[in-house]
């Protein structure tokens, strides 16, 4: 994580955690990825670096063909990606981490606790940042939207701030979980927008 004395020296950090990072963490971080580069968004002029990784990752896994599918329709590249584990330097490099559920969320805080300030489900970080005013950088977003935390309501069911895994389920499951990862983004990439700077 970043703080204000090394911010102006290295690239924001996004990062996606899922379990296998080959379905939802990895098409998550590729359709950001995209978005942010299609619109020209930097932090304070340096670029956004976005990654993924697992909490149960096998590197000999690769993206179910369902998956790739859903990163080509909504414009992300799949290509080349590999299933990485989550470990503790991975946490502590990111500035803001975004994990598919709440289970996700708490194997990050266990691996680093102090990194639970920036660490939200995706659906959970797109409900907040929407209720947040643009802020000098990314950096600065990311806490603003941290202390929103106890500010906006909780949705009415939990477990609408996860995001249900559609590993070796239906083509219909894959399908909606790639559009609702698809309308999370583009809610989270306007919002990082107008914190951002444009190239």
């Amino acid at each position: 994580m970043t703080d204000a004395t090394t911010a102006d020296t290295r690239p924001f950090s996004v990062l996606f955690v899922c379990t296998g990072n080959i379905c939802r963490s990895a098409l998550g971080a590729q359709l950001l990825k995209a978005r942010l580069d299609a619109a020209g968004v930097t932090a304070g002029g340096h670029l956004i670096r976005v990654s993924s990784a697992g909490t149960g990752a096998q590197p000999e896994l690769v993206m179910p063909p369902e998956v790739v599918e859903q990163s080509r329709r909504f414009g992300g590249d799949p290509s080349g990606h590999v299933a990485r584990q989550l470990d503790r330097d991975i946490v502590a490099d990111a500035d803001l981490i975004l994990t598919a559920t709440r289970e996700h969320r708490s194997d990050v805080a266990r691996l680093l606790p102090r990194a639970s300030r920036v660490t939200f489900t995706v659906p959970q970080f797109a409900r907040l940042v929407a209720e947040t005013e643009p802020a000098a950088d990314l950096w600065e977003l990311a806490a603003e939207v941290a202390a929103e935390r106890g500010l906006v309501p909780p949705p009415a069911n939990a477990d609408d701030d996860d995001i249900e895994d559609p590993y070796r389920r239906s083509a219909e499951t894959y399908e909606r979980v790639g559009a609702q990862i698809d309308a999370l983004i583009e809610v989270i990439v306007t919002h990082l927008a107008r914190s951002g700077d444009r190239r």
